[in-house]
C-alpha cells in the first residue's frame, strides 16, 4: 500500500478520470485503501451508534425487534449501500450522487433534479453531523453519570456545553493536512471493531443469566401504544437505518483517494457489509445479556438502554471503559462526518449550488483542505445545538430527519441508474455487481419507500406536542426551500454538474488560471 504514493502513473491515471468527468485535480491524494476502508466504517460508529439507538427497537417491539429489525434492515441498507458503491465506481468524484445524476436524466431536468437532490443530501448530512455530535454529549453525560451510580444527572445545559465542545474538537481536527487525517484515520476501525468485540465477549462471560434463545428472537413487547403490534414493530427499523447511513460519504474524498474508481467503492461496500454483520452479532448479544426486564431497561436512569446493560451486567468500572469507548467510537465517526460533509459543500459550492460559491471553494495553502467549510459546518451545527436549550423535541425532531433524507437522494440517483443507465450508455465501472445490479437496485428503492412511510410516521400515540413526528415537516421544509430559491434565481446561476466539459470554465474551480488558494 505504501509504495503507492510513489507510483505517479497511478495518480496520473486518476488525474484523468477526474478531467474526463469535468473536473481538475484540486487535492492530494493522501488516501489509500486502509484509511478509506476505516473512514467508510467509522462513519456508522458500530458500538456508540448502536448503542445511542437501541431504545427504539426496545421500545418499538421489545427483544425480538431489537433483533430481527436490525437483520431485515440490515438487507435493506445493505442494497443501498452497495448500489451507491456501484455508482461511485462509475463517477468518482467529491460530487456524490447528485454528480450521477446529471448522466442519469435528460438533458433539460439536469440542474433542477441536480439542485434538489444535492440540497437534499446537504440537509440530511447536516442533521446527521449534528446529531451524532450531540448523541456523542449524550454518551458522555450518560458514562459520567454512571460513573456516579446515577447519583449525577446531566442538564440540558450541560449536554449542549458538551455538545459545542464536541463539535469544536471535530473542526480542529479537520483542520490538519489531509496526510495526518488519513494516517490517524487508518486506526480508527482497528479501534472500532477490538471494542466491539471485545464487548461482545465480555458481556457473554460475565453475564450470570443468559436469557433464553426464544425470548430473545421471539419475545415482542410492544411499548409504542399501538395496537397493531406488527406496524410497532417497524419502528425498530430506525436503528439500524441511522447506524447505517451516509453511504456515500466515503465518495466525499474520492478526488483525494488513490484509484478512487475501484477503492473507494470497495471501502464502503466491505466497510458497510461488517458493519451489517458484526452490528448483528452486536444487538443479538445485548438482548441475550440484557435481562427480561424490558421497562427498566427503557426508562433506565441513564435515559440510554446499552449504559443500563452495561452497568448491571459488568459493573460501574468496567461499565465506564466500554462506554468511554463507545465515547471515542463516536467521536471518530464525527470527525469523518466533518471531513465527508466539508467535502459535500466545496464539491456543491464549486458548481455553484452554494450562495457565495467562489467563497467556498478555496482550499487553504498551507494545509489543503477547505477549512471554511469545516467551520461552516461547525457554525451551523453549534447553531442547531443551541436549541437543546428551549426545547428537546425541537432539537430531536432536526435530527429524526436525517436518515430519511440522506436515503432519498442515493434513491433517487440509483432510480434513475436502473431505469436510464443502459438506455443513457453509462459504463459500469471496475466495481460492479454485474447481473444482480438491478435486482440489487431495486431492492433499495423499494426498501427506501416502505421505511420512509414508518419514519414519518408518529412513534407513539396518543400523539401529542411532545411525541409527534416533525420529520415530514422538516423534509417539506427542504423541499419548499430548495424549490422557492430554485424559482427564485437560482436557475439562472446553476446549470447542474461538469458533465466532461458540458458546463463552461467559468466554474469557479475548473478554471485553469484560478489556482483557489487563500494565502
Amino acid at each position: 500500500m505504501g509504495t503507492d504514493l510513489e507510483k505517479p502513473g497511478l495518480m496520473d491515471k486518476d488525474a484523468e478520470e477526474l478531467a474526463r468527468l469535468g473536473y481538475k485535480q484540486e487535492f492530494k491524494r493522501e488516501w489509500q485503501f486502509m484509511s478509506t476502508f476505516s473512514f467508510a466504517f467509522s462513519m456508522s460508529g458500530l458500538l456508540g451508534s448502536v448503542g445511542m439507538t437501541l431504545g427504539y427497537p426496545l421500545v418499538a417491539g421489545g427483544p425480538a425487534a431489537v433483533v430481527w429489525c436490525w437483520f431485515a434492515g440490515m438487507i435493506g441498507c445493505l442494497c443501498i449501500a452497495w448500489s451507491v458503491a456501484e455508482l461511485i465506481s462509475c463517477f468518482p468524484t467529491s460530487c456524490g450522487m447528485y454528480y450521477t445524476l446529471g448522466h442519469l436524466v435528460p438533458q433539460k431536468y439536469v440542474p433542477i433534479t441536480c439542485w434538489v437532490d444535492g440540497w437534499l443530501y446537504v440537509l440530511g448530512c447536516v442533521t446527521s453531523t449534528a446529531s451524532g455530535d450531540f448523541g456523542c454529549a449524550q454518551m458522555i453525560m450518560a458514562t459520567a453519570s454512571a460513573a456516579t451510580d446515577f447519583r449525577y444527572q446531566p442538564t440540558a445545559a450541560h449536554t449542549t456545553g458538551t455538545a459545542i465542545a464536541v463539535m469544536l474538537s471535530h473542526a480542529l481536527f479537520n483542520s490538519l493536512p489531509p496526510k495526518y487525517q488519513a494516517g490517524i484515520t487508518k486506526y480508527y476501525c482497528v479501534i472500532n471493531i477490538g471494542a466491539t468485540i471485545a464487548a461482545i465477549v465480555h458481556l457473554l462471560v460475565r453475564c450470570s443469566r443468559i436469557n433464553s434463545a426464544s425470548y430473545t428472537f421471539t419475545e415482542v413487547v410492544p411499548s409504542t401504544g399501538y395496537t397493531n403490534a406488527g406496524w410497532s414493530f417497524m419502528f425498530g427499523f430506525l436503528n439500524v437505518s441511522w447506524v447505517m447511513t451516509s453511504y456515500d460519504g466515503t465518495s466525499r474524498i474520492s478526488e483525494e483517494t488513490q484509484d478512487a474508481a475501484f477503492k473507494v467503492p470497495l471501502a464502503i461496500a466491505s466497510a458497510l457489509t461488517v458493519t451489517a454483520l458484526l452490528g448483528w452479532v452486536l444487538v443479538i448479544v445485548f438482548v441475550l445479556v440484557m435481562g427480561d426486564d424490558v421497562d427498566a431497561i427503557i426508562n433506565g436512569p441513564s435515559g440510554m438502554p446499552v449504559v443500563v446493560i452495561f452497568y448491571n451486567v459488568l459493573g460501574r468500572q468496567t461499565a465506564v471503559v466500554y462506554l468511554s469507548l463507545a465515547v471515542a467510537i463516536i467521536w471518530f465517526g464525527g470527525c469523518v462526518g466533518v471531513c465527508s460533509l466539508s467535502r459535500t459543500y466545496w464539491s456543491f459550492a464549486r458548481d455553484r449550488g452554494l450562495p457565495f460559491h467562489e467563497f467556498w471553494t478555496v482550499l487553504n495553502k498551507q494545509t489543503g483542505n477547505p477549512l471554511r467549510t469545516v467551520w461552516l459546518i461547525t457554525v451551523t451545527n453549534i447553531l442547531l445545538s443551541l436549541i437543546n436549550l428551549g426545547s428537546e423535541v425541537a432539537i430531536q425532531a432536526i435530527f429524526s430527519a436525517c436518515a430519511i433524507a440522506t436515503d432519498w437522494s442515493y434513491v433517487v440517483a440509483i432510480g434513475a441508474y436502473l431505469f436510464n443507465g443502459d438506455r443513457f450508455g453509462v459504463e459500469k465501472g471496475p466495481f460492479n455487481m454485474g447481473r444482480f445490479s438491478k435486482v440489487v437496485n431495486a431492492y433499495a428503492i423499494i426498501w427506501t419507500i416502505v421505511v420512509s412511510v414508518v419514519f414519518i410516521s408518529p412513534n407513539y400515540v396518543p400523539v401529542n406536542a411532545e411525541n409527534m413526528n416533525y420529520t415530514i415537516l422538516l423534509l417539506g421544509f427542504g423541499f419548499i426551500g430548495a424549490g422557492g430559491w430554485w424559482i427564485l434565481g437560482a436557475n439562472k446561476f446553476y446549470h447542474g454538474p461538469a458533465t466532461g466539459g458540458d458546463i463552461s470554465t467559468s466554474n469557479s474551480i475548473t478554471d485553469p488560471n484560478d489556482s483557489k488558494e487563500s494565502t
